[in-house]
């Protein structure tokens, strides 16, 4: 997916030539014996997000993200993970303040609020091991909370390990419901042109959506088999979403004023 602004582009990954997910400048793997003075600092600060204009969303996070963002697919034969838009300028997050604090009231995206912590696999095995950005500005060995206790994980990592396991889980189920919807060709391409009230004219490209048509054509087979799939609430939430390119368009205006 692209953003054009006049005669510029940029792809919805901030780093494309970077082998790390977004946001993340680094990634070590946690062990009790080389981190056991490391602590996290708790803060309330979003500022690494700033200028990520799309963010990946787990199919379970719809009806949530639906109320604020526009939630569109990614193109190309096998796309991955949906995509909740925060902006239409390119590395423009509408949502995160001149404070770096994200939006109040707004859902914050739980791949937002996993960082600076993933789960990595170990190479040559099917295990994940717990790792972090130890560039991210949130670990310190001064102050902040204990990682590692009595050389094993503190409640700080088994919470953070919780969180990113429940977060592998649901991405593992939002790819079975992405793979129904292209299996029920139900995704189209799609193109947004968007004028703002001074004129100035962003266009947000190569992303897909749900077919409408195609979705109320389906037989009562292939309905029944995206209900068993669980894909219904993500697929009526993401339906609903599309209403809030409007609400971009405004935000988008407001912020040259």
């Amino acid at each position: 997916m692209t953003i054009s602004h006049t005669n510029d582009e940029a792809t919805t990954q901030e780093k494309t030539q970077s082998p790390l997910p977004l946001f993340y400048q680094s990634l070590t793997v946690l062990t009790a014996e080389q981190h056991k003075n490391h602590k996290l600092v708790q803060k309330n600060d979003v500022s690494f997000a700033r200028r990520a204009h799309a963010i990946p969303l787990n199919a379970i996070e719809f009806p949530r993200a639906a109320r604020h963002y526009p939630i569109v697919f990614p193109s190309g034969a096998t796309p991955q993970a949906a995509l909740a838009i925060l902006g239409l300028r390119r590395e423009e997050n509408l949502f995160v303040s001149k404070k770096n604090t994200w939006t109040q009231g707004a859902y914050v995206p739980a791949y937002v609020r996993r960082y600076p912590f993933l789960l990595a696999r170990t190479p040559q095995s099917d295990q994940f091991t717990l790792c972090a950005d130890l560039q991210s500005g949130f670990f310190s060995q001064e102050t902040g909370q204990e990682l590692f206790e009595d050389g094993t994980a503190a409640s700080t990592s088994e919470n953070a390990l919780n969180f990113c396991v429940a977060y592998q889980r649901d991405t593992l189920i939002s790819d079975r419901i992405l793979a129904k919807l292209q299996e029920h060709d139900l995704l189209a391409a799609k193109d947004g042109n968007f004028t703002l009230a001074d004129g100035e004219t962003l266009r947000l490209s190569d992303f897909q959506i749900v077919d409408e048509e195609k979705f109320n054509a389906l037989s009562d087979t292939a309905f029944l088999d995206l209900r068993k799939a669980g894909a219904l609430s993500a697929i009526y939430s993401h339906l609903l979403s599309l209403q809030n390119w409007s609400d971009l368009v405004d935000l988008a205006g407001q912020t040259k004023s």
